[in-house]
């Protein structure tokens, strides 16, 4: 295709042209979009931080200010309160625009920052509403739910911060996309530009007529190259600015960060050291300065300072220390004119540093207020060589102004506290006086309630002043007088004249002692009460002067029963020792002087024996219960089988009495521990009574069963019965019931207090059932006794409880079962019924609870038909008899012993011993040996006489060999 020169230059000259102008419109166009993003940056990202800020600063104003109002009660604390609260609504509205355009961010905003702020809005006006209506102790305690609330929106702000980090974030990148984009376009266009200028290199070779054309073609591109590298320039410019403002954003957010972390330091304080500590290096931070200083007043002293240093940091250490007793200069002139001062000085020693290279110093004075207004105190804060612009004073003055008001609620909360305390010290001595006074009070009290009589006191005139409670009751009489309130409670039969008369007579002077002796009959009971009355004169005998009397009741009416049962003792123990003794004595006498058929000598003999026996169970009787009374009583405790004892009972009886005895006894045994003659005693008691108080019956019953761990045993009469007023003394000493149809039968009253101490003293109980005409059945409850199997194991015979665990706990290495008993009898039984096996080895105690002893115990072992060569230990506190020689298969350990003793020689006997019994003697007649032997059922099988003794070994039939 044929295209002329001047067509192809004009074609070139189009095509650089239209290329220029894309170039041009991209860059244009990336400009702009740079533009624009840097210009939300700035204009919406920054306002946006800076009205959260503003916001969390709202509400510290409110806090603060609040706070104050609550400290300081002067409604002037208030201002900076309205002043962010309108600010706070200024602000949110603000942040409502923005949460249009950002979802994340209207989605934190309206679901946790806009209701907290709202409580926290309440909560600041209901904390006005508070003070305002006079509840100030109740806005203090609800201090701690604003803090508590006041973090929780700290917590919700930070997340605020977040999506508007995140928003700048955003913006950021899509600025920086823009410049990453417009220098793609320019690069572009650089590059079109080098291949156009190739491109032209070729055409002016080829079109040399269209040179001048090409001239103003590059006089046009060089123009808009130049205007390319301008906009360049521009963006870059852009970029640098979009980046200083990103570092002043982070420098404010940082500042802001230091600015919230003081805020936070300046509540929640305990002690005032703490608060200072904590608030002043955190208000340095704030304001980027070096050093602080806070003095105040102190209260007027004679000779003592008037200013001290409370709390110093950056500054050298001796001024910590100081105290002024007058200001000059600067110092002074915030106290008086109560406004911020400012001054620059040049810095003297430590203050240079270590490298001598501070010259200057910017001190600043801030006044410090009391609740009345009144400057109290100032706080220096000194920078090294900073300089001061208005931004910094401003922001000084706000964090100044919350130190200060800060400051004056942890001052009036420590003066709260030094009062508490001293209200608690005050508060402690009057409870220890009252205490002390109660104690005496208390004392006096227990004093007179802890004496067995009546105790009064009344003035001269006879007036009562205190009393205790015994026999009458007259706290509610305080002031009457004390000879119409005897009238009152003892009445005015002619009985008490007498004593009525005295008291007259002691209080009108006439005697100085008092002592009657009355009773009288009290509402509640129909047996008389005998009391007595005396009275002496209470104060100073020598001055002569009386303070009142002090009239002593005492309740003589045990004493009068006591005296009544003695009487009836004496009386009972007459009648029953004379009588069979009457009977005795006449019998005897006819004996010796008359001449009698040998079956009248008979009948008398026997009516003689049985007189004497009689008297011989009364004193019996009488002995029995000194001894129970004075504890001297001794049980020998051991196995019994009841029902067999039960059965021996009823044969004594058998014959002797009119009565026929039924027995309703189980066919299996029934064992329980107990002293066997003792409980005999038990069962001839009760049917002896049984038999006497049912004269007009043929029969009594005994009946015995077990029920669980317990056996009972009942004895049934069908005689008189018991009438309701004597049930509760049927147990009691010399009781007998004094009825009509009763007064044949005698008795001392003994038998049924004896059976009681009896049973009580086996750990059991006694109970009676009676109905008046148709019998009483008493009922006798003890605890079952279980016997251990002793079949193939290791007995210990041992009654002290504690040393047979501890043998026990030895023998426990030994690997077999050990069974503890505590008697030789309850031994014997449990060897009895053994059926197979007997006893690996035995540990025997000498001194034992039952009626044998150890060697008891042993002995009936070695005559035992199968268990006869069992190994013994003798295990006692007593020397071993002087005739005593261990066997091979015994071993004599005298208490105390170790365990190990004793594990080593049950050991050696169990395993190591032959089981053929020997035994070792002196030497002495081998005849009377054998006799001895023959004696106990022993033949020898061999005898064999040494140097210094004789060995002798008993014949083992084939049964007993295998058994051993």
């Amino acid at each position: 295709m044929n295209i002329s020169r001047s067509k192809l230059s004009y074609i070139y000259v189009v095509v650089i042209i239209t290329l220029l102008a894309l170039v041009s419109a991209s860059s244009f166009f990336a400009s702009r979009n740079t533009e624009r993003e840097l210009n939300r940056v700035v204009s919406e990202v920054i306002p946006l931080s800076a009205v959260a800020e503003d916001l969390l600063f709202d509400l510290v104003n409110m806090e603060t200010s609040v706070r104050g109002y609550e400290v300081a009660g002067d409604e002037s604390f208030l201002e900076p309160y309205e002043l962010g609260k309108t600010q706070l609504h200024q602000d949110l509205e603000t942040l409502a625009v923005y949460q249009k355009k950002y979802l994340r961010l209207r989605s934190v905003m309206e679901g946790e920052a806009i209701p907290e702020v709202v409580r926290l809005q309440e909560f600041y006006a209901g904390q006005l509403e508070l003070i305002r209506t006079g509840q100030r102790a109740e806005a203090v305690k609800r201090i701690t739910t604003g803090k508590n609330r006041m973090d929780r929106f700290r917590q919700i702000h930070k997340k605020v911060k977040a999506e508007i980090e995140e928003i700048a974030n955003d913006a950021y990148n899509s600025a920086r996309d823009a410049e990453r984009t417009a220098r793609i376009i320019i690069s572009l266009g650089g590059l079109s530009a080098i291949v156009l200028a190739l491109f032209t290199v070729v055409l002016f070779n080829r079109a040399n007529r269209a040179e001048a054309a090409l001239r103003r073609s590059e006089e046009t591109y060089r123009t808009m190259a130049e205007s390319l590298e301008a906009q360049n320039e521009e963006i870059i410019a852009q970029q640098e600015e979009q980046e200083r403002t990103l570092e002043m954003l982070s420098q404010r957010e940082q500042e802001l960060e230091t600015i919230n972390g003081y805020q936070e330091k300046l509540t929640g304080a305990i002690d005032l050291g703490v608060f200072l500590s904590s608030s002043v290096p955190a208000l340095l931070d704030s304001l980027k300065l070096d050093a602080a200083m806070l003095v105040m007043r102190k209260d007027a002293e004679p000779d003592g300072p008037a200013y001290e240093i409370v709390y110093s940091i950056g500054y050298p250490g001796h001024l910590s220390e100081t105290r002024q007793f007058e200001l000059f200069g600067p110092a002074q002139r915030v106290l008086t004119e109560k406004v911020p001062l400012e001054c620059m000085r040049e810095v003297t020693g430590a203050e240079r540093g270590f490298h001598q290279g501070i010259a200057y110093a910017v001190d600043r004075y801030y006044p410090l207020f009391d609740d009345q207004g009144e400057a109290t105190g100032f706080l220096l804060l000194t920078g090294y060589l900073t300089s001061t612009h208005e931004q910094t004073n401003r922001l000084s003055r706000g964090l100044i102004k919350q130190f200060g008001l800060a400051f004056l609620a942890q001052q009036t909360n420590e003066e709260r506290k030094r009062q508490a305390e001293r209200l608690v010290h005050l508060n402690a001595q009057l409870q220890q006086e009252k205490t002390l006074i109660e104690e005496q009070r208390d004392l006096i009290g227990n004093i007179l309630e802890s004496t067995n009589e009546g105790m009064v006191m009344t003035d001269p005139e006879g007036k009562l002043l205190i009393a205790n409670r015994h026999r009458i009751n007259l706290g509610d009489r305080i002031g009457e007088n004390i000879l119409d309130i005897f009238m009152d409670a003892f009445g005015t039969s002619p009985s008490m004249s007498p004593v009525y008369q005295s008291i007259r007579k002691l209080l009108q002077g006439k005697t100085d002692r008092l002592n009657e002796r009355f009773q009288f009959v009290s509402g509640e009971s129909s047996h008389p009460n005998h009391l007595e009355l005396y009275a002496t004169p209470v104060g100073d005998k020598q001055k002569l002067e009386i303070q009142g009397y002090l009239f002593v009741l005492r309740d003589r009416t045990e004493e009068e029963k006591i005296d009544e049962m003695k009487n009836e003792f004496v009386s009972i123990v007459s009648h029953e020792l004379r009588t069979p003794l009457a009977s005795v004595l006449g019998f005897i006498e006819i004996l010796l002087h008359r001449e009698l058929t040998p079956e009248k000598r008979t009948r008398y003999m026997q009516t003689i024996y049985n007189e004497a026996m009689r008297l011989s169970t009364l004193i019996n009787d009488f002995l029995d219960l000194q001894r129970m009374e004075s504890g001297k009583q001794v049980y020998h405790f051991a196995p019994v089988e009841l029902g067999g004892l039960v059965r021996e009972v009823a044969d004594q009886w058998h014959g002797k009495q009119s009565h026929r005895i039924e027995m309703l006894l189980p066919d299996e045994e029934i064992w329980v521990r107990a002293d066997a003659d003792r409980l005999k005693q038990v069962a001839h008691n009760l049917l002896s009574n049984a038999i006497k108080y049912s004269p007009q019956a043929d029969h009594v019953k005994l009946a015995l069963n077990q029920e669980g761990d317990n056996v009972r045993f009942t004895v049934q009469d069908f005689g008189l019965g018991i009438p309701d007023n004597a049930k509760d003394k049927m147990f009691s000493k010399f009781y007998r019931v004094d009825n009509s149809d009763r007064r044949q039968i005698g008795g001392t009253g003994l038998g049924l207090s004896i059976v009681r101490e009896i049973v009580e003293a086996h750990h059991g109980s006694i109970t009676f059932e009676s109905r008046m005409g148709e019998g009483t059945t008493f009922t006798v409850l003890l605890a079952c006794h279980q016997m251990n199997s002793a079949e193939g194991s290791i007995m210990i015979v041992e009654d002290d409880d504690n040393l047979a665990r501890l043998i026990q706990e030895a023998i426990a290495k030994l690997n077999l079962p050990v069974v503890h008993v505590r008697s030789a009898e309850e031994g014997l039984l449990a060897l009895n019924q053994i059926k197979e096996h007997g006893p690996k080895l035995c540990i025997v105690d000498i001194l034992l609870e039952g009626s044998k002893s150890g060697w008891d115990f042993i002995s009936e072992l070695y005559r035992h038909p199968k268990f006869h060569s069992t190994p013994v230990i003798v295990s006692s506190v007593l020397e071993p008899p002087h005739d005593y020689r261990e066997k091979n298969m015994e071993k004599y350990l005298r208490k105390p012993f170790s365990m190990e003793k004793l594990l080593e020689a049950a050991e050696q006997l169990l395993f190591h011993t032959d089981r053929h019994p020997s035994y070792i003697f002196p030497p002495q007649d081998e005849s009377y040996i054998r006799e001895s032997f023959a004696e106990k059922g022993i033949e020898i099988k061999g005898l064999r006489r040494k140097s210094d003794h004789i060995e002798i070994e008993p014949v083992v039939n084939r049964g007993e060999a295998e058994e051993t």
